[in-house]
This record gives structure tokens, sequence and C-alpha cells, in this order.
């Protein structure tokens, strides 16, 4: 979602071709709907002079309500290992 594939010349360096690259991403059903939330949220991130900082939570119930989320801080806490995660390759890519 945030990092681009390989390159050609990465891909050929390990002996690699674009079709040895797999491109599918198993979601496990229990988190699918947090999923769900955290991929609309792509425009909702927070952006300060060191880069992005996180997501904007005001934006967080009306996205429950709008996905019939009926354990907000089941999704929330989700959210929040997704939103650490996708912080770590956003960062890692500045560097």
């Amino acid at each position: 979602m945030y990092t681009p594939g390989p390159t050609l010349a990465e891909l050929s360096a390990f002996g690699l071709t674009p079709e040895d690259v797999e491109e599918e991403v198993g979601i496990l059903p229990s988190v699918w709907r947090s999923f769900t939330i955290f991929s609309s949220l792509a425009t909702q991130w927070r952006v300060g002079a060191s880069g992005v900082t996180g997501l904007d939570y005001n934006v967080l119930p009306w996205m429950f309500e709008l996905h019939g989320v009926e354990d907000a801080a089941a999704c929330m806490a989700d959210l929040q290992i997704m939103e650490s995660e996708a912080l770590k390759v956003m960062h890692k890519e500045t560097k």
C-alpha cells in the first residue's frame, strides 16, 4: 500500500523477475472490517514538519458509524497496530 515494488534492477540482482514477486496479502476475517476502515483512511494522515505523524483520529467516530462498527475499542486497537506498522514503513523510506 505504501511501498513501491522492487525495480527490475533490484530483482535481477537476486536473479528474480517481476513474476517471482507475490502481490497478494492475506487479511484475517477477524480484522477485515478494521482493515477496510484503515484503507479508507488513506487521505486522513496528519503531516507535520517532520513528515507523517499518524492518523487523524477525529474522523474515526464517523468512520465507525459508517462501517457499522459495534466494538470501537477493538477496532481502534487494530487500527493503531496498522498505523504503527505503516508509520515504520513510511519513516524508513525517508531515511
